[in-house]
């Protein structure tokens, strides 16, 4: 629901995009360019977001970013009416996530030599901030996100979004230093490997893997515990 809230924001959301920084530019001196106007509410909200996801994983991307919500509504709408759904094998999806993370250090690359331009008008953020005025290249790339979304659920957040990645290092970060970070944690003696969770789950991930849901891409939607046959089984907890 926050995500629709963003769309009604006097502003524009790539303005509050946390990746805006990196698509207007690294490559100046982004404190005093941005200090005093919009765009420092934007790196204020970047790092806040990097920061809670050391502790609250990625709840970003299921309770606050309108591209992800434009996603659920979609998918909601169109790829749950569809027939025979089915997840990708895990090796897929892994082998398919990892693209990510190359969009990440290609788009930083450009943003620190100064040839930010070449990605910005793809943004499907930035796209969607200048409606109804949309460039052509960033409608397709929104249309290719909205579609694929149809037959993959949270396609964009699963495969492609920088931000998404750059989330999972922070995880990561966080795991080294030992830091406690809130996961689902499922009850072991409650749960009967029905499945039903990690079918539910619209990242893909497998729920009964482990205790704990260790998968960096798990966004804490809580659709698992919704989907389970047996209440109080998968739970929000802190794992040390």
């Amino acid at each position: 629901m926050a995500g629709i809230i963003f769309f009604s924001l006097p502003y524009t959301i790539h303005t509050i995009c946390p990746y805006a920084i990196v698509c207007f530019g690294l490559s100046k001196n982004i404190l005093i360019q941005y200090l005093g106007n919009p765009f420092a509410i934007t790196i204020a909200f970047s790092f806040l977001i990097l920061v809670l996801t050391i502790f609250g994983s990625r709840l970003f991307c299921a309770y606050i970013c309108p591209l992800g919500t434009l996603q659920e509504i979609i998918y909601t709408l169109f790829g749950k009416k569809r027939k025979n759904r089915k997840q990708i094998p895990q090796f897929q999806e892994r082998r398919f996530a990892s693209v990510k993370y190359i969009v990440l250090v290609v788009t930083i690359i450009l943003s620190l030599i100064g040839v930010n331009y070449i990605f910005i008008h793809l943004c499907p953020v930035y796209a969607l901030s200048l409606l109804p005025d949309i460039a052509v290249w960033g409608l397709i790339v929104t249309l290719v996100i909205i579609v694929a979304g149809i037959f993959l659920e949270r396609f964009w957040c699963r495969f492609l979004c920088p931000y998404a990645a750059l989330m999972n290092l922070f995880q990561h970060l966080g795991q080294l230093v030992h830091f406690p970070r809130l996961k689902i944690h499922r009850n072991l003696e409650r749960c009967n490997d029905c499945e039903l969770c990690s079918l539910s789950c619209p990242m893909n991930i497998n729920i009964t893997e482990d205790e704990y849901v260790q998968n960096p891409n798990c966004i804490l939607c809580f659709k698992c515990a919704e989907k389970c046959p047996k209440p109080e089984t998968l739970k929000g907890k802190m794992e040390k």
